[in-house]
């Protein structure tokens, strides 16, 4: 960990989980040794950078402009700089778990010349250094310079194994670098700009750092008593205390501020310590204290015949100086002596001693001297107690005087931090909006890449659908089934109800169930039949059927010739008079009248199935619902749910075939399959249970066999004493 004197080349990022801090991460020294910081920083590799305190205002601006790959330049720097210490503030318990300081003005941003990646050539865009040397399987010559490829005025080739070629693990990836030898480098010229000489009075101290736990605020204190100067034996007066405290004040004595302030700790710019400026304090010169009486009143009695009989023997005793006989001789008397005896027999009463401080106060000049006086008394505590007020009412003017100078002189800084955080975050915002924005492109490049084929698909179908639509010249026609979805069944029975009915037709519960049933069997044959008291009626039946099903009807004629556009499964149906077309999605639908038999009786090859609909007499028609379409396949599998025959059941069809057969004609046998399959799929559903199963079944498939045969109807008739719907159909 002893960078003392190398360059370190290391990695710049922002912690974004202490508030915006900077942390640098070593990663080769100026000797080219990879460091361990796996052993030299155990917590996460990294070193916190703190501001050095001639950049305390510009220290993140500069540390952002160096994100990246940068230097920490500790060549010209002497050791006893110290410029990476241990952290105060090391608790990885608490979040901190860089155990080692950078100072800021050793962060320098990275030389053109000093380190070179070696990339790709078509990796030189996403290099880290200004200059590049371009790798192109074992040749790697350079530099370029990464904006616009251009060369260096001497380029070399380099071997793949110099020893100054190392690689360096950086975010998960393996990064190449080449760092010429120390003898090829010269140090910069000048110092880095954000390191300046210190005053010589300044004593330097580290960045400041956020508390471990913050100080909780205190009240006001009177200023500590300062120690005596030596020599002197006098008390120190207010101005010597506080011009004793001509240093650097403490957080705890600024009243502007509340508390701990929750700013980073470089916020504030350090100030270098001066004389502290305000009104000087002046105290009253001391006077040399004299010793007093006690007063005494046996001492005071003496005193006084004392002086009485001294006064008496005076006036009757010669002068003891020798003087002439023809002086004059006077009574001399003392005033202040008077004065005394007078103010003690005036005392004696509370109205005279009212009189005496009035004549005394009355007289000029004498309260100054009074307060005078009075201040001198020592054992006085009142006139202490606001001595020593004053003092310290003068000392807290004197620190907040000083404290709004250092308020007004942070106010701009205050000012300078607030907008740089506006622009911060602002470039955030902005830095954010462009990394969605290439989100955005590349998830709309994915997407182009992604339609490409089904595009290729498209031009495909539109270019066959091109070709089949000029057979319509030809006489040709072209079908295209939908594209069918899925439903449930209570949703086709519902549509083939409300289509029917705006239709005009008669429907009770069951028909829907009914016809959608044998649509679905039809499926093996793509053959059955609408019958009704008209052709037309049937006509408008199986354009109601269709539209329930979200398909189309196509009408031809005896020439027409058809091609299916292959991609759909909905199914289509052909309104023709013969099998035209063979496709599992194109059903062939005879429009035929009830009660009247065909005029071929062999013109049906096939079973198939033939669905009597009924015009009710009180409807009008009405618009059609247009629904979507619906797959081939959903309604096999949703209406064909096929249960087992009872004994009953199949006894009940053996009557009807032979019953049948006694006429000359008998069902085919694949006829008799497919009413057997119609009474399994629908017998749970019906309200009449098996037996309108069995009526609806004989009403399909047995009766179009009988009517288009020509069969004697009176034969069968006793079979159908139970089938209402069969004997309606066969008018007997």
């Amino acid at each position: 960990m002893n960078f003392q004197g190398k360059a370190v080349l290391v990695y710049l990022e922002e912690d974004n989980i202490a508030r915006a801090y900077f942390r640098v991460q070593p990663l080769m020294t100026q000797d080219g040794s990879v460091s361990n910081v796996t052993a030299d920083y155990p917590d996460d590799g990294f070193l916190r950078i703190v501001p050095d305190k001639n950049e305390q205002h510009t220290f993140k601006e500069r540390m952002r402009t160096l994100s990246g790959l940068c230097l920490v330049d500790l060549r010209l720097f002497p050791a006893e700089s110290n410029k990476i210490r241990t952290n105060k503030n090391y608790s990885p318990s608490r979040g901190e778990t860089n155990q080692f300081i950078v100072y800021s003005d050793a962060v320098r941003a990275l030389p053109d010349d000093l380190v070179f990646q070696v990339v790709a050539e078509g990796d030189v865009r996403n290099a880290m250094t200004p200059w590049v040397y371009i790798r192109n399987g074992a040749n790697i010559q350079g530099p370029f310079r990464k904006e616009d490829m251009q060369c260096a005025e001497e380029t070399a080739k380099l071997p793949p194994d110099s020893a100054q070629l190392h690689s360096i693990t950086l975010h998960g990836q393996d990064l190449l670098f080449y760092w010429p030898k120390p003898a090829q480098m010269e140090a910069p010229a000048q110092p880095p700009q954000a390191e300046t000489a210190p005053a010589p009075q300044a004593k330097r101290e580290p960045a400041p750092e956020k508390p471990e736990k913050p100080e909780e605020p205190v009240k006001a204190e009177a200023p500590a008593k300062p120690e005596e100067p030596a020599g002197d034996g006098q008390q120190p007066n207010a101005f010597d205390q506080i011009q004793s405290m001509n240093q650097q004040l403490s957080e705890r004595a600024n009243r502007l501020r509340p508390a701990e302030s929750e700013a980073p700790a470089d916020f504030a710019r350090e100030q270098p310590a001066k004389p502290l400026t305000g009104t000087k304090l002046y105290q009253a010169p001391q006077r040399q204290m004299s010793p007093r009486r006690a007063h005494n009143q046996l001492m005071e009695a003496v005193e006084n015949q004392r002086y009485s009989s001294r006064y008496e023997v005076s006036r009757y005793e010669a002068p003891g100086a020798t003087i002439p006989q023809n002086t004059e001789l006077k009574e001399v008397t003392n005033p202040a002596d008077t004065f005394k005896r007078a103010l003690v027999a005036m005392c004696h009463s509370p109205e005279s001693q009212r009189q005496v401080v009035d004549m005394v106060l009355a007289q000029s000049g004498i309260k100054p001297i009074l307060a005078k006086a009075l201040g001198r008394e020592t054992n006085d505590l009142t006139i202490a107690a606001m001595h020593s007020q004053l003092q310290e009412l003068e000392a807290e003017r004197l620190m907040t005087l000083m404290q709004l100078d250092d308020a007004k002189k942070n106010l701009s800084a205050c000012r300078e931090q607030a907008v740089g955080s506006l622009n911060m975050a602002e470039q955030k915002k902005l830095d954010q909006l462009h990394i969605a924005q290439q989100t955005a492109r590349d998830e709309l490049d994915r997407l182009d890449k992604a339609i490409e084929p089904l595009e290729k698909k498209r031009e495909e179908a539109a270019a066959y659908l091109d070709a089949v639509r000029g057979y319509e010249d030809g006489g040709r026609r072209v079908i295209c089934p939908g594209a069918g979805g899925t439903v449930s069944k209570a949703e086709l029975i519902e549509r083939v109800e409300k289509c029917m009915k705006a239709a005009g037709f008669a429907m009770e519960p069951g028909d829907a169930l009914a016809m959608l049933a044998a649509f679905a069997l039809s499926a093996k044959n793509n053959l059955w039949q609408f019958r009704s008291e008209s052709p037309a009626d049937a006509d408008t039946a199986l354009d109601a059927f269709a539209a329930a099903l979200g398909t189309s009807v196509v009408r031809t004629g005896m020439r027409d010739d058809f091609v299916i556009v292959p991609g759909g499964s909905a199914p289509v149906f052909l309104s023709a008079n013969y099998r035209a077309v063979f496709h599992p999605l194109v059903f062939t639908t005879f429009i035929g009248k009830l009660g009247m038999p065909e005029t071929d009786a062999d013109c049906w090859q096939d079973p198939h199935c033939d669905v009597p609909v009924y015009a009710d007499p009180n409807a009008f028609p009405a618009a059609i619902p247009v629904y979507a379409p619906v797959s081939l396949e959903c309604v096999i599998k949703e209406i064909l749910c096929e249960g087992a025959l009872t004994e009953e059941t199949r006894s009940a069809l053996l009557s009807i075939r032979k019953a049948v057969a006694a006429t000359g004609k008998p069902l085919p046998i694949e006829t008799v399959g497919m009413m057997a399959r119609f009474i399994a799929a629908t017998q749970n559903d019906f309200k009449g249970g098996v037996a309108e199963a069995i009526d609806r079944a004989f009403c399909l498939y047995a009766v179009a066999h009988i009517l288009e045969c020509g069969l004697e109807k009176e034969a069968v008739k006793p079979e159908l004493a139970a089938m209402p719907r069969a004997l309606k159909a066969l008018k007997a």
